[in-house]
């Protein structure tokens, strides 16, 4: 095999594990970021360490779920393209490196956690059960494909706060909740728009555009509230962080970006749509910054 050769391999193989997708795993640091403990050496440690884990156990669901779906992805417009519907790798082949990303993933949690079913083990195997189930069949149930898709967002927060023994608060939970239940059914919209015939994903057929188009306002509303109200409520821990408050505009105007975005993109992929825009990547830098200056400054954490 010449250089060539190992370099498309590479490429392919990065491109079944769907390495782009991994930064949904920034949630990890979430909780420990707005708990103001994020800078200490050994937290950080372990939270790199657990992120490196959890996207090896992501790659093994994602892996997974091609190989039950490749027949059906060889005839989708995008899906054709990638290394298994392709043919590039062969169902074998992805099921070894879907076998060696699972183990990868255990090894490097163990580092983080000394006993055998910790916390973040629990969150752990909850996130491969749920997924599991969506890959053999649970996808095609309404309502419930739409659920589990937004549990996997919430589980990378609490899996984080379980690394590093942080709580996660009321507001903060719902108000992740709410915007990965807008996230993952302006998905659905899209997809149900690009693809009428319902050829490659059954669950389709049960949603109409104008039921997901409320679904996606009513979770969009919410999460705003919710996010106000801990805002607010971080005035509670210390004169600095009362000006969390201030952040509501940014994120609304975040919110405002991604909903225009998501109108124009065929299939509405969360990851796909922040990295190609660069507006709001550029909002959600100013968001963290902003953040960083009002729970980490002199009289913040």
């Amino acid at each position: 095999m010449n250089q060539g050769d190992r370099k498309r391999n590479i490429q392919l193989y990065l491109q079944l594990i769907r390495v782009k997708q991994y930064i949904k795993n920034g949630l990890i640091f979430l909780a420990a970021f707005f708990a103001g403990t994020i800078l200490e050496k050994e937290t950080f440690f372990r939270l790199l360490t657990g992120f490196a884990a959890f996207s090896c156990f992501c790659s093994s669901v994602y892996i997974l779920n091609d190989i039950r779906d490749v027949e059906k992805d060889r005839h989708h417009p995008v899906k054709s393209g990638r290394p298994l519907a392709s043919g590039a790798i062969s169902v074998k082949q992805a099921a070894v490196a879907g076998g060696m990303m699972l183990t990868a993933g255990y090894l490097l949690l163990s580092l983080t956690q000394g006993e055998w079913f910790g916390k973040a083990h629990a969150f752990v195997f909850l996130y491969l059960i749920l997924n599991a189930g969506y890959s053999f069949g649970l996808k095609n149930v309404p309502i419930l494909d739409i659920m589990i898709l937004t549990s996997g967002f919430l589980i990378r927060v609490l899996y984080g706060a379980a690394l590093c023994g942080t709580w996660v608060s009321n507001w903060l939970y719902l108000t992740v909740f709410m915007i990965s239940l807008y996230m993952g059914t302006g998905k659905r919209k899209n997809e149900r728009m690009a693809e009428p015939g319902w050829e490659t994903r059954k669950v389709l057929q049960f949603y109409s555009p104008s039921f997901l188009e409320k679904i996606m306002q009513m979770s969009m509303v919410l999460a705003i509230t919710f996010y106000s109200l801990w805002s607010s409520s971080m005035a509670n821990r210390n004169f600095l962080a009362s000006y969390m408050i201030w952040t509501v505009p940014l994120v609304l105007a975040i919110v405002m970006r991604y909903e225009m975005l998501v109108e124009k993109d065929v299939y509405g992929d969360p990851t796909d749509i922040i990295l190609a825009d660069k507006p709001i990547q550029i909002l959600v830098g100013v968001y963290a910054v902003m953040d960083m200056g009002i729970l980490y400054g002199k009289h913040g954490f």
